[in-house]
């Protein structure tokens, strides 16, 4: 593509003078300067007039087809260029096919651009190397296409800009600004003579109320618009600039466009200007960017401001075709610092060998968007968008249809809500100022954007152990304005749902009372999911620990306690308070903690602390001791039983080795012994009945009777461990089978297998207490004295004196009372 072409894409309708009278010769001389030119409007007149003398000459026609698809005027290319291919058997215009091809690829034939593309390969492969690559490239693009043409995006609608703005000259650089609607229009023509026919000049205009604009610069450097196609005053130099591409400064007090000139009829050349906008929204004569963003040698045009997170400073975004980029006209941008502009930086990231233009920034997405022609596309330029990431930028992504079709799409703007997007085109619908040819111009059209939202479940996490992390507030922040969208705080699990819209950036700042905040940026470009779950994962702090002992039954605060943190990891702590009831620890907030809290005189009491409940960096735990003798003669009394004769039968003394779980075992596994004793002499309802009676004295008498002293005796030992001095009280009883002197002996053997049996429990860890006297146990033998009368005492009756429940309940031992001594 010719120097500049690009720029002046839009500046493409001028009028061919007549040669009435003339020959082919003088034709084809008119056609050859126009071309020189680059007045392709005017050789495709003068081409058509050639023809007229002879329309089989491939020269003519291969010439017309050319400036045809210069000129964009591709249903003309397209018929100019099928007749050379059908006609030149000694391939004199090998390029004829591709660009046949092109022209079909522009019209969206995709089926037809395609052959003709295979077809030059097959005949020209590698006998130009930009043309073999350009259309391997273009085949691969028209694979893709036709999927994107059938299967448009859902949710964008396009149409033409239907307010008056649009003329049959080109309009283009639509820019939203808060309430005001720019753009530039190439309506304006030069009658002074310096050219035949006279040339059409661009000014920036604004709209409101449906009318067809009006321009933003006044006298002194445009004429003021009276009609379409508006006379240029003689004489006024400025009024043979271009003014055009405008865009403003994040605060708005600054408007940046281009002044272009004329370097033939086709090409112009443009520098890039700023005005000051004062406070009642004028614009102050501008001046030339310094610095060398512009230069004699290349352009420099449309402008548009970004801004860089990481300097924290505005860019102009440009495109030039300065030295120093990969081709044709590259994206560029310059780093501003008050009224200094950096050296331009080339966006190699993004550029090609083929042409970028027309940048856009969205700041609100932090989204790049430009049109190109380097990679798969539609056909001509489609617009790409590409996201900053720290201080690069992605790779392009196409716009797709319906915003991208076959022909030329450029100028592509965005609202800052990302709901309503401008571009220029050439497609089908937009205005011509010649029919017959059914090119230029370039017109404006308007995309209305469905919004898409996608939820968001933000779940947090205590960094350290990788649990989840309950009470935790989530807040979502627009990342490039600050603004506070939502806050939500779950005090019952650590889930934080959201609503998001596409197409931005946020921040989710996440805090809780003791952690580190964590800030964590999500970007949200195309939303192909209907839900995104984020995990985030805090830092605990050092938080303090307060514990504070009350007795339960007063409520009033407990002094004198003996308070110890067991950290799952680490070493145990212990406090001895003796003056109070408040203890401090340090501890890691989120960490598994256990407190033990003792006190002679309570019930030893453990609580798992919660070590994420923290209120202005302190957690507090407050534990109530319950006072141990209470809580011992609970299980008073606690009652257990005995095979008949046992321990140590037929014996007459007063104590025994065993201990009541070696004679426990032994007994229980006699109970079907006892049910058939106790019932086999019975019969039907009353032989169930009795073994019946048997089963419920074992299972809920005998068994429990042996759990309750398991759990007497741990609670006894949590009470001597606490430093109490306590005193148990023993009876011993026997049924009234045997002599009294025997049934009291036998009554005092069993209060000593709970004496054994305290002493051996735990590995004789109540022993030591036993000795030293902080155990004492006090006994009482009943033999058979206070067994009920109805008890039988008789030898020969077995059934009745040994098996029944009323006999087996009189061999036992209790506890009977418990007294703490401290």
């Amino acid at each position: 593509m010719n120097k500049s072409k690009l720029v002046v894409l839009v500046f493409c309708c001028a009028f061919a003078s007549v040669l009435n009278g003339q020959s082919l010769k003088a034709f084809m001389k008119a056609a050859d300067e126009a071309i020189a030119d680059k007045n392709y409007f005017n050789a495709m007149h003068y081409y058509s007039n050639a023809i007229e003398f002879d329309s089989s000459a491939l020269n003519v026609r291969n010439g017309f087809g050319k400036s045809s698809l210069e000129f964009n005027a591709y249903s003309i290319a397209e018929r100019e260029f099928q007749y050379v291919v059908d006609n030149d058997t000694s391939s004199t215009y090998p390029l004829a096919v591709f660009n046949l091809a092109e022209a079909q690829q522009n019209l969206g034939k995709y089926d037809e651009a395609r052959r003709n593309y295979e077809l030059y390969l097959s005949e020209y492969s590698g006998d130009d190397q930009y043309y073999t690559f350009k259309a391997e490239k273009e085949i691969e693009a028209i694979d893709w296409s036709k999927d994107k043409i059938n299967n448009p995006k859902p949710g964008e609608e396009v149409s033409w800009l239907d307010n008056g703005v649009n003329t049959p000259y080109s309009e283009f650089g639509a820019l939203s600004s808060g309430d005001d609607f720019y753009y530039s229009s190439l309506r304006y023509e030069l009658d002074d003579g310096s050219s035949y026919p006279d040339r059409l000049f661009s000014n920036v205009l604004t709209s409101d109320n449906g009318d067809g604009g009006n321009p933003v610069f006044g006298d002194s450097m445009m004429p003021t618009v009276t009609e379409t196609k508006t006379k240029v005053k003689e004489g006024d130099k400025s009024s043979r600039k271009h003014f055009a591409h405008n865009t403003f400064s994040m605060d708005g007090g600054k408007m940046y466009y281009t002044i272009c000139e004329y370097l033939n009829a086709s090409d112009i050349r443009c520098d890039l200007y700023v005005s000051n906008v004062d406070d009642e929204g004028s614009f102050r004569k501008g001046s030339m960017l310094g610095g060398n963003i512009n230069g004699s040698s290349f352009t420099t045009t449309q402008p548009s401001i970004g801004y860089d997170p990481v300097l924290d400073k505005e860019v102009l975004f440009f495109s030039s075709d300065r030295e120093g980029g990969k081709g044709g006209h590259d994206i560029w941008y310059t780093i501003i610092d008050g009224d200094n502009y950096s050296e331009p930086i080339n966006m190699a990231v993004i550029n090609t060998s083929e042409d970028e233009v027309t940048p856009f920034y969205h700041k609100e997405s932090s989204t790049l968007y430009f049109s190109s022609k380097g990679y798969l596309g539609l056909g001509g330029f489609d617009v790409y968008k590409t996201y900053r990431t720290g201080d690069t930028f992605t790779k392009a992504v196409n716009l797709e249809s319906p915003t991208n079709t076959s022909f030329n799409d450029l100028y592509y703007t965005l609202n800052s809500e990302s709901t309503e997007a401008y571009l220029s085109s050439n497609r089908t619908g937009s205005l011509y100022l010649e029919e017959g040819y059914e090119a230029c111009c370039y017109d404006i059209y308007k995309v209305d954007i469905e919004e898409i939202f996608i939820d968001l479940n933000a779940l947090t996490f205590n960094e350290l152990t990788r649990d989840s992390l309950v009470g935790a507030r989530v807040k979502i922040i627009d990342a490039i304005t600050g603004e506070l969208l939502y806050e939500q705080l779950n005090e019952l699990g650590h889930d934080h749902k959201f609503r998001l819209k596409c197409g931005k950036e946020y921040l989710i700042v996440t805090e809780k009372d003791g952690y580190e905040p964590d800030t964590t940026n999500l970007t949200l470009r195309e939303c192909d999911k209907e839900e995104i779950i984020k995990k985030i994962y805090l830092t605990p702090k050092e938080v303090r620990l307060d514990v504070f002992t009350f007795d339960e039954s007063t409520l009033r605060e407990l002094e004198g306690a003996t308070v110890v943190l067991v950290p799952a990891d680490g070493e145990e702590i212990t406090i001895t308070n003796r003056e109070g009831h408040d203890y401090s620890f340090d501890i890691i907030a989120g960490g598994s903690y256990k407190l033990i809290v003792t006190k002679p005189g309570y019930e030893r009491a453990e609580i798992i602390v919660n070590s994420d409940n923290i209120i202005d960096g302190v957690v507090t735990e407050r534990i109530y001791l319950r006072r141990d003798d209470l809580d011992l003669n609970e299980y008073l009394p606690v009652l257990v039983f005995f095979d008949n004769d046992r321990p140590d039968p037929r014996a007459r003394k007063l104590f025994t080795d065993k201990t009541y779980t070696e004679t426990y075992f032994d007994y229980l596994a006699k109970k079907e012994d006892f049910k058939t004793k106790y019932s086999n002499s019975l019969s039907g309802d009353l032989r169930s009945q009795a073994s019946a009676d048997v089963e419920n004295f074992f299972e809920l008498e005998v068994k429990n009777g042996y759990a309750n002293l398991q759990r007497f005796i741990g609670k006894l030992q949590a009470r001597l461990e606490a430093g109490d001095k306590i005193e148990l009280s023993l009876k011993g009883y026997a049924s009234p089978r045997a002599a009294n002197r025997y049934n009291l002996a036998l009554g005092q053997r069993r209060i000593w297998t709970i004496k054994n049996e305290i002493s051996a429990f735990a590995n004789s860890a109540l022993a030591s207490y036993i000795v030293s006297g902080q155990l004492v146990v006090t006994e009482i033998s009943f033999g058979e004295e206070i067994a009920p009368s109805s008890v039988s005492d008789s030898y020969s009756n077995r059934r009745l004196s040994v098996y029944s429940p009323e006999a087996s309940r009189e061999r036992k031992a209790e506890i009977v009372r418990v007294r703490v001594l401290n």
